[in-house]
């Protein structure tokens, strides 16, 4: 027996380790039709609907900028902290659609609660959800701890009156942080400055509410948005993109167009940045899942990315451009996904693309259809079907079963984005129907009916907060708290 426990020793030492298996779990954006902006509360721009795109269509390694499959490999390994990001994250790049669905996330987990411990899967209760934007966010500039904790309670208060069970709160709406960051400065809606420093936490304080109220948050980014000015000089001095463009920016890494200042989603430096930052939200806080709008390409314009583009077809790349934006796009998708599972399996990821389709597909190369039915992208889609029964081109019952019915992973749940903030208002792109909001009050409610009806769905979030309380809402907030 002696001579055989050194044999024994010998031998679990040459067996190969095991890594555990990460997974799974729970949304905004923005809409209007392709030429509707918005530059208050909604400050969005939308698109339209379409086919699937092939979800098993192999991404070769080569799609990413000027990179071959081992310094994409590399670089993914910069990004991730653990060897879990890494395997997941290196198939998301190089593996075909169908390999990675079977490998990127084995088995579902239930999300936590705010206290940490476990609570029943989302797949029992229906999610009703609200936005809070940077738009609707209370200041803490000039405020005690406990003025600010006074005032979230009753915004939370207010939530939980209304039915919702769970809160999409921005925690970085630009290149800046609602929350106590090394990595982004403090972003004007909460410390009234960008970059002005704060007594204490405000996220935290707003945690503690959303505990105290029973209110799941999920913690949302904007992930490529820097500004809506396009005016650098506006940025603080600690701002990253501030810094790259100081720096000189030569490798376009910062994007300065009309509509704003965006970060390159061409390039990986950026996803390495955003997805520092998700690092440090979910390392910091106890909040059930990351949240990411429509913020993917700012524009089709061609100089956005010509460089990395470039040297990508001098490599020998044969993607389209359109091709190769939306495989840049879906390896940060499924990057972020990673990271977020490697840190806490327990953590829900929700994406909420614009209503259209076609429209997100090409134009922001959101190539969506494939991350609904596709494992290693996100457990929730919420689309954002802003839209009122009467639109002309864009009726609510016409997108809301075009989603219905696109294929979708089982493991992955289709939730809709309501508009609260069309309420009492004229819906200018909606042709014969733009008076609907302002002749109806139950328009909310009548779309939860439809969405009840749809198997295909799991719950509804409303966008935003501020619009729970605004008088020309008051009537269909009323009824759709009756509804819910």
């Amino acid at each position: 027996m002696k001579k055989l426990i050194p044999l024994i020793l010998i031998i679990c030492l040459l067996l190969p380790s095991c890594q555990p298996s990460k997974t799974q779990f729970i949304a905004e954006s923005t809409s209007a039709n392709g030429s509707e902006e918005f530059t208050t509360a909604s400050e969005y721009s939308s698109f339209e609907e379409s086919t699937a795109y092939d979800s098993t269509e192999a991404v070769t390694a080569a799609v990413l900028p000027s990179f071959t499959a081992n310094s994409i490999t590399n670089t993914v390994s910069r990004v991730s902290s653990t060897a879990g990001v890494l395997n997941t994250a290196a198939l998301s790049v190089s593996a075909p659609a169908s390999t990675r669905a079977a490998t990127a996330a084995p088995k579902p987990a239930s999300p936590k609660t705010t206290a940490g411990t476990t609570k029943p899967a989302e797949t029992q209760t229906e999610l009703r959800g609200i936005w809070i934007s940077c738009y609707d966010y209370i200041s803490a500039a000039g405020k005690t701890r406990s003025e600010y904790k006074a005032e979230t309670d009753k915004m939370f208060k207010s939530i939980a009156a209304c039915g919702f069970n769970t809160a999409f709160v921005h925690m970085r709406a630009f290149s800046d942080a609602f929350y106590e960051s090394d990595i982004y400065p403090y972003s004007s809606f909460v410390a009234g400055t960008e970059g002005a420093s704060l007594p204490f936490d405000p996220f935290k304080v707003v945690l503690e509410s959303a505990k105290k109220y029973g209110i799941s948050v999920h913690g949302w980014i904007n992930p490529f948005r820097v500004s809506t000015k396009n005016d650098p000089s506006l940025l603080s001095a600690s701002n990253p993109a501030k810094k790259i463009l100081d720096g000189g920016n030569s490798e376009g890494e910062v994007c300065i167009l009309k509509n704003g200042i965006y970060y390159n989603p061409a390039c990986v430096s950026n996803h390495k940045l955003i997805l520092d930052g998700v690092r440090e939200i979910i390392g910091k806080y106890d909040i059930d899942g990351i949240h990411i709008d429509d913020y993917f390409y700012p524009s089709t314009d061609k100089s956005i990315d010509s460089k990395q583009y470039s040297q990508y077809k001098a490599s020998g790349g044969a993607l389209s451009l359109a091709e190769w934006r939306r495989a840049s796009v879906n390896s940060f998708v499924s990057s972020l996904y990673s990271t977020v599972k490697a840190t806490n399996s327990n953590l829900t990821v929700s994406i909420s693309p614009a209503a259209q389709i076609e429209k997100n597909k090409n134009e922001l190369y959101a190539d969506c259809a494939l991350w609904l039915s596709s494992k290693g992208y996100a457990d929730i889609i919420i689309p954002q079907i802003y839209f009122g029964f009467e639109h002309e081109t864009l009726d609510f019952q016409s997108l809301l079963a075009e989603w219905a019915a696109l294929p979708r992973n089982p493991q992955i749940k289709l939730v809709c984005g309501l508009a609260a903030y069309k309420c009492g208002k004229n819906d200018a792109y909606a042709g014969a129907g733009s008076a609907e909001w302002q002749e109806n009050t139950d328009i909310l409610a009548r779309q939860l009916k439809c969405i009840r009806k749809n198997k295909n769905y799991s719950g509804f979030v409303v966008f935003s907060y501020k619009d729970l309380n605004r008088a020309a809402c008051k009537t269909e907030i009323q009824n759709l708290k009756e509804a819910v």
